[in-house]
């Protein structure tokens, strides 16, 4: 009874951040649009909250308690948040990025999102991943500029680590191996110098001699300004 007390108070306090939107999320709010009453029903919008399922291409099935398990299609103009890791609603690559580079990383993560029905599918206008109660964020990353890149030896697994300073002025040491992967795509080790100005993802329950691993390294195209 307590952790599903913890769970529905994470889900109140994320509900409310949704609803600046101007959408009040209330039980018994407004029925689910049929199928087929089309465009004059885009302004109507509903919120979801409940464990991913399923990932889809851009389809994420959500399991909530009352609704049963809706179907929330992702789409250019959705924003997204992921608390502690993403504190501000950016876009879907950023979000993807923050998810290690794979969408299919919701599966299992608790989200709230505000969704419009459109042609009898729910369009999602916002999305936000919870952190797991009792667990550590699945995701984390830290940007900054690079101080020190050693790369991994070809046939080595997190041989290698990445040492970046951020706008704090910390430092920060990941292990780098070959399944670590790149961003934007196409890029590789080689494009990452001393001063390129990066995104480490990483994971919290994964280390390598005491180091966080880096799942992704996302370079960015300009430096970080100076203070």
């Amino acid at each position: 009874m307590r952790g599903l007390k913890i769970i529905c108070i994470l889900t109140l306090a994320a509900l409310l951040v949704l609803g600046s939107m101007g959408t009040v999320f209330a039980k018994g709010g407004p029925p689910a649009d049929k199928p087929g009453n089309g465009p004059q029903m885009k302004g109507e919008k509903q919120g979801f909250a409940g464990n991913v399922t399923d990932v889809v291409g851009g389809n994420v099935t959500i399991a909530t308690i009352e609704k049963g398990s809706v179907i929330v299609t992702l789409t250019d103009d959705t924003r997204y948040k992921i608390p502690s890791v993403m504190n501000k609603w950016s876009n879907y690559d950023e979000f993807v990025n923050a998810l290690g580079g794979n969408l299919t990383a919701l599966e299992g993560r608790r989200v709230v999102s505000l969704a419009g029905n459109v042609t009898g599918t729910w369009q999602a206008l916002k999305l936000m991943a919870l952190p797991v109660p009792g667990t550590s964020p699945m995701h984390a990353h830290r940007t900054g500029n690079v101080t020190q890149f050693n790369k991994p030896i070809s046939g080595n697994s997190w041989i290698g680590n990445i040492t970046i300073l951020d706008v704090q002025g910390a430092t920060h040491t990941f292990s780098v191996g070959n399944d670590t992967v790149y961003r934007p795509m196409g890029i590789g080790p080689g494009n990452i110098t001393a001063g390129s100005f990066v995104t480490v993802v990483t994971t919290g329950n994964q280390k390598s001699v005491n180091l966080p691993v880096a799942k992704a390294i996302v370079l960015h195209e300009t430096n970080q300004p100076e203070d």
